[in-house]
């Protein structure tokens, strides 16, 4: 069963402080709504940054800390929704600057559930085929490449980033059970609808904004807090685990305040997360594994503890995957 060998993250130089968002929309509900989410700050890409060079930085460093050659790589996942090019993959431009000469490469798209997705594609990879031992998985995020500067509502939620990990199989079991889930019809509530083939890039549709992220409709704000605890459970309930059998949540980090209301509800209060979104903001495919790496540096998530991952993303997507650190 794989287990995780190293991980690695990577944020953009530029900070988007609160202070400048305050300056910028105004104070009269922003404080109000950054406080209630949890986002402290976001970092933002230069110019000529990508989602790619994020991954190929995370990536390295994931290779540093599992102690490894980049030739050792067998698979490369890259969840993204803000890929550096349309065409080819985000993975393959990944795969070339990392050096990972002996992997297959492929992208994985669902929104900010990305990551986790992608986890547990490299996971049943490395269960059902002997050529897959050792599999690395990055999210990364550019959506500040997207953001219309001047939209109040979006703009703030934002930054970019990624994250990486590396799994290897090994005799232990580590991977304990997952779930996936999707519910298409919020497919028209948030997204970036120009730029693919429903519309291909224009003048028009620059001029208009169309290849921005566009906040179309108003998601219900129980949505997480109705859905998470289903998908939860059910991936526990294939482990054999109880809630308190878990060291560990790790979720998606656009709503802190989510995330305490469950954790209150279970009787564990934060003592059994860790959130990130203080730091970095919300860095959609790449928050999660931000925490992860986040965690285990701080000597949050130690060998032998059971760890559970909760991601949700635009369309709707959803994700949960439980393993043993």
């Amino acid at each position: 069963m794989p287990k995780i060998i190293g991980t690695g993250m990577h944020i953009p130089e530029k900070l988007v402080s609160n202070e400048e968002l305050f300056n910028r929309f105004g104070r009269e509900k922003l404080p109000d709504i950054l406080a209630r989410i949890g986002h402290g700050a976001r970092y933002h890409s230069a110019p000529t940054e990508s989602s790619g060079d994020h991954a190929v930085k995370a990536g390295r460093q994931a290779l540093e800390a599992a102690g490894i050659q980049p030739e050792e790589v067998d698979l490369l996942v890259v969840a993204t929704d803000t890929p550096a090019f349309l065409s080819p993959a985000t993975a393959a431009f990944v795969q070339h600057q990392l050096g990972l000469r002996n992997s297959a490469a492929f992208d994985v798209n669902c929104a900010c559930a990305g990551f986790v997705t992608a986890m547990d594609t490299a996971v049943k990879f490395t269960q059902t085929d002997a050529q897959y031992k050792t599999v690395m998985v990055i999210g990364t995020y550019a959506m500040s490449k997207f953001l219309d500067p001047n939209d109040g509502a979006a703009y703030p939620l934002f930054g970019d980033g990624a994250g990486a990990v590396i799994l290897r199989r090994e005799g232990q079991k580590h991977y304990l059970s997952s779930s996936l889930a999707a519910d298409g019809t919020y497919w028209d509530y948030m997204g970036i609808y120009a730029g693919g083939s429903a519309e291909v890039a224009s003048a028009d549709s620059v001029a208009s904004g169309r290849h921005q992220v566009r906040l179309l409709k108003k998601f219900p704000a129980t949505l997480n807090k109705e859905n998470w605890p289903p998908l939860i459970e059910k991936t526990l309930a294939k482990a054999g685990l109880q809630k308190q059998d878990v060291n560990l949540y790790m979720f998606t980090q656009i709503r802190k305040t989510t995330i305490e209301e469950l954790m209150t509800e279970w009787g564990f209060g934060m003592q059994r997360t860790h959130c990130v979104m203080e730091k970095w903001g919300y860095t959609g495919s790449a928050c999660i594994p931000m925490v992860i790496h986040d965690a285990v540096s701080q000597g949050k998530l130690r060998r032998g503890d059971t760890f559970l991952l909760c991601a949700s993303g635009g369309g709707m997507s959803m994700a949960s995957l439980a393993m043993r650190y």
